[in-house]
């Protein structure tokens, strides 16, 4: 019996939907055959497998990132970016742009997960004809390859076990959860200035300080969350990293997680 108290406890409960309740629906970005190192398809399903243990929550998984201009984005809840033009100088489509600032505009959630930060940024290899400098202002810390003048490149630690400490406790994503363990990539020299409070954070055995590792911003009508959790399928063997990614999804959605 103690043994099943503490997995609830864990684990909590996805909040069950209403009968008269439509469904969240989620578009999932991945993709890019020049990225498989970064674990996209493996990530890709265990993100789907953490959102849709929530009862609400419907998601499609495209594998093109100019879906975005293929798409109605109008059905959709929320757009989850698990995806980065790594080695790719190919820019993304004017119709996919459009369409990307205009569902945040209208009030569509936006979920960036890990490297998706550094997506379409001009310091990625062979990325600079790629550069989308409207991006960085849905993303308010990105990653930048390149070191400028009193500002080091971003890095990171060695893929690891470390601990996250819950930073923002009155905030609907981490009400009620307490520090964990993961296996990850710890991303410190995130490049960005506008403000954020951070939600979870952990400590750099590099930088020596407190990392954050989540925020919420908002852009036109939408909201906006990002992680900088989820180099691998790894993250998600951590009950609270899923807890985390799925309350933030529902969040962006305008729901209570």
């Amino acid at each position: 019996m103690r043994r099943l108290i503490l997995a609830v406890f864990l684990v909590p409960l996805a909040t069950s939907a209403a009968p008269d309740e439509p469904p969240i629906r989620v578009l999932l970005v991945a993709g890019n055959d020049a990225h498989k190192w970064h674990n996209w398809e493996k990530t890709t399903p265990a993100i789907k497998a953490a959102l849709e243990r929530d009862p609400r929550v419907r998601v499609d998984v495209v594998t093109d990132v100019e879906e975005l201009g293929k798409r109605d984005l109008g059905q959709y809840a929320v757009l989850v970016q698990n995806y980065v033009n790594w080695h790719d100088p190919t820019p993304l489509g004017d119709k996919s742009k459009a369409a990307f600032l205009a569902f945040l505009d209208k009030g569509g959630g936006l979920v960036v997960v890990h490297f998706a930060n550094g997506a379409f940024h001009h310091s990625l290899p062979k990325g600079k004809e790629s550069d989308w400098p409207d991006y960085r202002k849905v993303v308010r810390r990105v990653w930048n390859h390149e070191a400028r003048e009193g500002k080091p490149a971003s890095g990171h630690d060695a893929f690891g076990r470390f601990t996250v400490r819950v930073t923002e406790a009155d905030h609907p994503i981490t009400r009620g959860l307490r520090a964990f363990e993961v296996n990850d990539e710890l991303y410190f020299h995130q490049d960005g200035t506008e403000e954020i409070v951070p939600l979870i954070a952990a400590e750099s055995k590099v930088t020596k300080k407190l990392e954050p590792l989540a925020w919420t911003s908002t852009y036109g009508k939408g909201r906006v969350f990002q992680t900088l959790l989820g180099h691998s399928e790894k993250t998600y063997d951590a009950p609270e990293a899923c807890e985390v990614l799925r309350r933030a999804v529902v969040w962006a959605a305008g729901r209570v997680p």
